[in-house]
């Protein structure tokens, strides 16, 4: 995109990030450290965004030191921020303009409908992988723990721990890479766009 921020994207006057924020409200808990926003590049500038926004969608913001390793550094600092007594974890991009409220809270049925032994969802659509991902609160603490491994790393290490969560639902798996993807989407949704500042 340009080498622009692409949470902070505006579609119809709100940013991408808000929009997710607002989708996630309902669905959290009181504590703020209960919903984590990881930053990276373009750190300052989210951040600026972030404390523009009302208090009650305001998540707690940590920055990855190193957002230039792979995805896993970023995951793993939002899950050491993230409170205790979190038992599941849901993992979102904010680069997702389609997933909402319904969508999020039918991941979370499903995830608490899996089988015994299942600790680890990953939606499916066609094929592909998408989010939000969730898993249960020592996935998370493994994670964390002295090996480093990645969420990648733990599934394939067990297999009978993941459920691919066979669904038809396109939101999940709808992200914004390329300026293509953003005029095919407004196109689509006749949602106007435009970048902040």
């Amino acid at each position: 995109m340009g080498g622009v921020a692409k949470c902070l994207l505006e579609l119809d006057g709100q940013s991408l990030l808000e929009r997710l924020l607002r989708q996630l409200q309902p669905l959290r808990g009181p504590a703020r450290h209960d919903l984590v926003l990881v930053l990276g590049h373009h750190a300052k500038d989210i951040q600026a965004h972030v404390t523009s926004l009302p208090e009650d969608i305001a998540p707690l913001s940590v920055i990855n030191p190193r957002p230039e390793d792979d995805t896993a550094s970023s995951l793993r600092t939002g899950l050491r921020a993230l409170a205790s007594d979190v038992e599941r974890i849901v993992v979102l991009l904010a680069d997702q303009p389609l997933v909402n409220q319904d969508d999020v809270r039918a991941a979370l049925q499903a995830y608490d409908s899996r089988d015994p032994g299942v600790r680890v969802q990953v939606p499916m659509v066609h094929g592909q992988p998408g989010h939000p991902v969730v898993f249960d609160a020592q996935v998370r603490d493994d994670l964390l723990g002295p090996m480093q491994h990645t969420l990648r790393q733990w599934r394939a290490a067990h297999p009978a721990a993941v459920r691919l969560w066979v669904v038809d639902n396109p939101h999940y798996t709808r992200d914004l890479d390329t300026p293509q993807d953003l005029h095919v989407l407004a196109r689509e949704t006749r949602w106007t766009w435009r970048w902040p500042g």
